[in-house]
């Protein structure tokens, strides 16, 4: 019997600073995920990078902090009792804030009995979410972006066991980074969940990028990017959208239109692909680690 995962990718955005009113508008589009075509209902429902407050890394002259949740809060508790009611996983990105005041741009989630759901690292530890290990600070879409003021980066890669599937997950910048995807791989992930809020020329290759990153590491893509126009800092953007559903050979299953908020796209997963492709193709087999390990060691010395 083949294992299927019925996914649904919400392309959200154009978020403002009234944060209920975001969480209003994120309620009704999972609501709309939530409601198939034929019937059914899917399995898990993604959401983009910190969709619940606009995209706010632009400048350092506003402190933004006092959106920063922890975990649980308000919000996991509104997305707790969504999931709850309509029997879906629900997965999305956050500004978290841990007990002892560190601050993460992360990604949270919660089964379908509305239950916070631990991540866990290459040792077995239990994190209560994906915290984002690359943080941007360059320019892009004509702004700066400046991550690494607002957010400490995660401790380390991690998996997400939920529905009889291991997930792994890549925040944004995240996503270009091969190690990040070898070592989803190398934990066991078969789906990997790109949580996205993206703009300007990184459009161009967006597409390319997760289909290369599917092949080669021989997983699903489920990316959820943010889309739609968001002022705020000053600067007026439009996150590029194009979420996507991608399969392990890198064939784009599922993409959204580009530039517009609010577009759901309803996936079957068929996971014993994952298992098919890595049989005829071994990567797997054939990965060196001796040059893994000098890429390490060259890296720690740069």
């Amino acid at each position: 019997m083949s294992r299927v995962l019925r996914a649904a990718v919400v392309q959200a955005g154009e978020s403002t600073e009234d944060l209920d009113a975001n969480l209003d508008s994120l309620e009704a589009l999972v609501r709309r995920a939530s409601r198939r075509d034929d019937g059914t209902s899917p399995d898990l429902v993604l959401l983009p990078e910190l969709i619940t407050t606009p995209y706010f890394c632009t400048s350092r002259a506003t402190d933004r902090s006092g959106w920063a949740q922890t975990l649980p809060g308000p919000t996991t508790g509104r997305f707790a009792a969504l999931a709850r009611e309509l029997g879906v996983a629900i997965v999305w990105g956050m500004y978290e804030r841990t007990g002892s005041d560190v601050l993460h741009n992360s990604a949270v989630a919660v089964d379908a009995n509305g239950d916070l759901l631990p991540w866990r690292d290459a040792d077995g530890n239990s994190r209560p979410a994906y915290r984002k290990l690359s943080l941007p600070a360059n320019h892009v879409g004509g702004v700066d972006v400046d991550e690494k003021f607002f957010f400490s980066p995660g401790a380390s890669p991690v998996v997400l066991d939920v529905l009889g599937v291991r997930f792994a997950c890549v925040i944004c910048y995240d996503r270009s980074f091969p190690e990040h995807w070898a070592l989803a791989r190398a934990m066991g992930a078969e789906v990997v969940l790109a949580v996205v809020s993206s703009l300007g020329s990184r459009e161009e290759l967006f597409l390319q990028e997760l289909s290369i990153r599917a092949m080669e590491s021989q997983v699903f893509v489920l990316a959820a990017n943010r889309a739609g126009a968001e002022e705020l800092n000053g600067h007026r953007v439009s996150y590029f959208g194009r979420s996507c559903a991608v399969d392990p050979t890198g064939s784009v299953l599922s993409e959204a239109p580009a530039h517009s908020a609010g577009a759901v796209l309803q996936v079957d997963l068929d996971l014993d692909l994952v298992t098919r492709t890595r049989a005829a193709f071994p990567l797997s087999r054939d990965r060196r680690s001796d040059v893994v390990e000098l890429l390490a060691r060259l890296v720690a010395t740069r």
